[in-house]
Formats: C-alpha cells, structure tokens, sequence
C-alpha cells in the first residue's frame, strides 16, 4: 500500500514537474515573441512542444516567430501554425512582387526571374546564374505582404566560364550597339535578358517593337561562338 502511495506521489509530483516546465517554457516563448513585437502571436506549450498560433500578413513574418520560438533552450521542439491573412488581392501582391525583384540589387540582364500569384501563392519561374539566388528570390517573395506560401521553380544555371564568356560577348554586341544601346542600355535594369545555359543563349524581356527585337536577335548572333540562339523577346505592343 504505502508503495503504491509512494509511486502515485511520485507520478504526480513528475506531472507537476513537468507542467511547471512548460509553463516556464511558455513564457519564456511569449516574451521573446514579445520582444519582436509578435503581440498576435499565441503560444502553448505541452511536453515541451511549442505550437505557434495566431495570424500575420507575410509569410516572412510566421518564419521568423517560429524560428525565434526555437531558440529558446529546453524546447523539444515548435509546431508552425500560424495563419497568413491579408486583405490584398492577388494582382496588388504581384504587383508589389514584380516591383521588389525589379529593385533587387542583384538582378540582372544575366538572370531571368518572374512571380505568378494564385490565392496568395507565389510560384517563381526563371533562371538564375548563381545557387544563392536561388534562396535570395524565395526569401523577397515571401517578405511580400499577403504571401502565403512560395513555390520556388527557379532553374540554377550551370556554372561555366564558357557560359560566362558568350555572355558577355552578347551583351555587349546589343548594348554597345548604336542602334539598341542608347535606348536600352541606359535602363536601371535592362529589358533585354541574356540567358546561356551549356553554350545556348535565350533573349528574354520586352523591347518596343519588331525592329528591335530583330536588331537584338542578329548582334546577338555574330557576338560569340555558341550552339543554339532562342529569339524570346516580346514588343511592348503585343
């Protein structure tokens, strides 16, 4: 009898133990959440788990309280499930996503990167020179207000010096030309995108008419030794 007695207190003085630390555990959530000023955010702790509830208006946002959430020592582990709500439409969020990849520092004519948004998810489309931009694009996406989710498409160019050499010759046969350079090449972010993958070139981007676009195809063409030359320019008029 007095075993068992002392088995239950046991068991019991255990679950208070243990509801104490989550207890402590929580708080030490809800204030470091606090400290970030994640006031919506709500926290329950049990077995040492932390379930991350509430809402934000960015994707960005929930990562981050719940990585914050992590830090916190003791913790086994943090349930994510914090909602994203926002009263944007789709067309504002792509708007908004097209103008914040447009003003990246790191964007350029060498890389080709375009955002579709359906029901605040954004799939990334395009091609990129280097693997860290592969993540840099998925990131700025999701810092875009009434971003859900990211599905993040973006094809990493092969690194070869190769490729890198037809690049360059190819843009500056079309922005060193009389006839497109003083009209493109002085954009903030030229429309004429030069994508080689393997030693073939894509042109890519908007230029503002079939003159143009022609123009574009045939420096491109006499600029380097490559396999294959895709003509993908679009005029502002179609």
């Amino acid at each position: 009898m007095k075993r068992n007695m002392l088995l239950a207190t046991l068991i019991l003085t255990g679950a208070l133990t243990a509801a104490t630390r989550d207890a402590d555990l929580q708080a030490q959530v809800t204030q470091r959440l606090r400290d970030a000023n994640f006031d919506s955010i709500t926290v329950q702790v049990a077995d040492h788990v932390a379930t991350l509830g509430g809402t934000v208006d960015r994707l960005a946002k929930a990562e981050r309280a719940a990585k914050l959430a992590r830090k916190v020592d003791g913790l086994a582990g943090v349930t994510n499930r914090i909602t994203v709500a926002s009263p944007r439409t789709d067309a504002e969020v792509a708007r908004d996503l097209t103008h914040q990849i447009r003003v990246f520092p790191f964007y350029d004519l060498f890389d080709l990167v375009a955002g579709e948004v359906k029901e605040g998810v954004v799939t990334l489309r395009g091609s990129v020179r280097l693997p860290q931009r592969f993540h840099d694009y998925e990131g700025l996406a999701k810092q875009v207000a009434g971003v859900q989710a990211v599905r993040n498409e973006l094809e990493v160019l092969p690194t070869s010096s190769f490729d890198d050499h037809i690049r360059l010759r190819v843009a500056r046969a079309i922005y060193g030309s009389s006839a497109l350079g003083p009209r493109y090449g002085v954009q903030p972010l030229p429309s004429i995108h030069i994508i080689v993958k393997n030693g073939n070139v894509r042109l890519e981007g908007v230029v503002l008419n079939e003159l143009d676009k022609t123009l574009a195809g045939q420096a491109a063409r006499f600029a380097a030794t490559y396999f294959n030359l895709e003509n993908n320019l679009r005029t502002s008029r179609s």
